[in-house]
């Protein structure tokens, strides 16, 4: 075993397991990315950071397979996906006790059908219990006012529905399914929706086609055989849609050219998420007076969990600015030069002392050097999620290259140790922004987008 790194390993166990269930070969190639993706979302509602349910199997679906067999076993004569699926489906009550890294995947999704408006951030609040409420009424299912397993399965459902829309991937109808659900999930009008689906006599057939656009008409005098919900065969004749508009997949269909930028906001541009390691109180205290006149200009600010404790009374004002805080270890040591039960109580402890001195429990946990995979894979193990920069600025201070590195690295990450410590340069560098149009991402936008974990 010596020289083999741990996330072979885990890919290996993964890939293992998922070639032995409905997860086949073919579908690790892409032939079935609805299968793929509702283990991605379902694993993400667990909190096991298998990444954004696009139908493509990555480094990170791999190792939250590997993570969850670890923690619930896998009988072999199981399929993963229906394992996984029956375990999100068998969740209690849970109110809002979900992990971080599961409140961001939800976070990221009720964002996308404009349900949620708050921060990515992997913590519970009013907003989100909004937009459970909301997420509830228009989906009809029982409106608990908390989260719970048939609520979360629905989620990861129709999350991976809209992917579906998205992409342009054939959708074959499932148990369960409902006109409602998938006509809200693909953001179309139910009798648009109906329209488009006219074969399903207005309740869907098991293993159907299901149309987000207007299907072709059907010429073929050869019947499908279809199951429908209450398990009696189909009828024989299946009538065509007969409007010949076709009609668009979604409210808000595909540019005609691929943006620089395809980020949560990608719409405005540019856009990227800029973090400041370990900033001085007398930079943060010019930060905060300075972002009265540029109130949406929010950053990232990583501290130690001892910087946390030293100046609590900063931070209870930084956990209500809005600016997301990142935790950067307790100590500020690099977390790639310890063992793993030194990462366990660096990333605890700073995690402990933010939240005490916020009232929030941090998600993020970043430092100035990219972090190796095994501290990434130790990392994403305690339910947070570690983030590197992709490219970090170093002394002097300059606003001019500052701004230089943010408008060139699109929805990436840029981080800083060093920054201004006056209301004057903090405003000099956000108006410079300002003159672009820049807008500022956070890490949870970043992890949203991108699928890391």
């Amino acid at each position: 075993m010596a020289g083999i790194s741990a996330s072979l390993i885990a890919s290996a166990l993964s890939l293992s397991l998922m070639a032995s269930s409905n997860v086949n070969a073919g579908q690790l190639n892409g032939k079935n990315p609805v299968a793929v993706a509702s283990l991605q979302a379902n694993l993400d509602v667990l909190g096991f950071n298998a990444g954004t349910p696009d139908g493509h199997i990555r480094e990170s679906s791999y190792e939250a397979v590997a993570k969850f067999v670890t923690q619930f076993g896998h009988g072999s004569s199981q399929p993963i996906n229906t394992r996984v699926a029956q375990i999100v489906r068998s969740l209690p009550d849970l109110g809002t006790h979900l992990s971080g890294a599961s409140i961001l995947a939800i976070q990221s999704w009720f964002a996308q059908w404009h349900l949620y408006h708050g921060p990515l951030n992997g913590q519970s609040s009013a907003a989100l219990m909004h937009a459970l409420n909301q997420f509830q009424r228009d989906t009809g299912i029982p409106q608990t006012n908390q989260f719970n397993g048939a609520t979360l399965a629905t989620l990861a459902h129709l999350a991976v529905v809209r992917e579906a829309v998205h992409h342009h991937w054939q959708y074959i109808a499932e148990p369960g399914d409902q006109m409602r659900q998938l006509a809200w999930a693909a953001a179309i009008p139910i009798k648009q929706f109906e329209a488009m689906n006219a074969e399903h006599h207005g309740v869907l057939w098991v293993g159907q086609v299901v149309h987000f656009s207007q299907p072709k008409p059907i010429h073929s005098s050869q019947p499908s055989h279809p199951t429908r919900q209450s398990g009696k065969p189909a009828p024989k004749k299946i009538s065509p849609a007969k409007s010949s508009q076709h009609a668009p997949a979604s409210k808000n269909p595909e540019p005609s050219t691929t943006p620089t930028s395809t980020g949560v906001f990608s719409n405005i541009q540019p856009i990227a998420a800029f973090v400041v390691y370990n900033p001085s109180s007398t930079s943060l205290t010019a930060l905060l007076q300075a972002q009265k006149s540029y109130p949406r200009d929010l950053i990232d600010l990583a501290v130690t969990g001892q910087w946390a404790v030293n100046h609590a009374g900063l931070m209870k004002t930084l956990g209500h600015s809005g600016n997301e805080l990142v935790m950067s270890g307790y100590t500020g040591v690099s977390l790639n030069q310890l063992p793993g039960w030194g990462i366990k109580q660096e990333i605890q402890w700073s995690q402990k002392a933010i939240e005490n001195t916020t009232g929030s429990r941090p998600v993020f946990v970043s430092q100035t050097a990219p972090f190796t995979r095994a501290v990434q894979n130790d990392v994403n193990a305690l339910n947070v999620i570690a983030l590197s920069p992709n490219i970090m600025e170093q002394s002097p201070w300059s606003a001019a290259k500052s701004v230089s590195a943010l408008l060139a690295h699109p929805d990436q990450i840029v981080g800083s140790n060093v920054y201004p410590n006056s209301v004057k340069g903090w405003q000099q560098f956000f108006g410079r922004l300002q003159s672009h149009h820049f807008v500022f991402l956070n890490l949870g936008q970043i992890w949203a987008d991108t699928g890391n974990g």
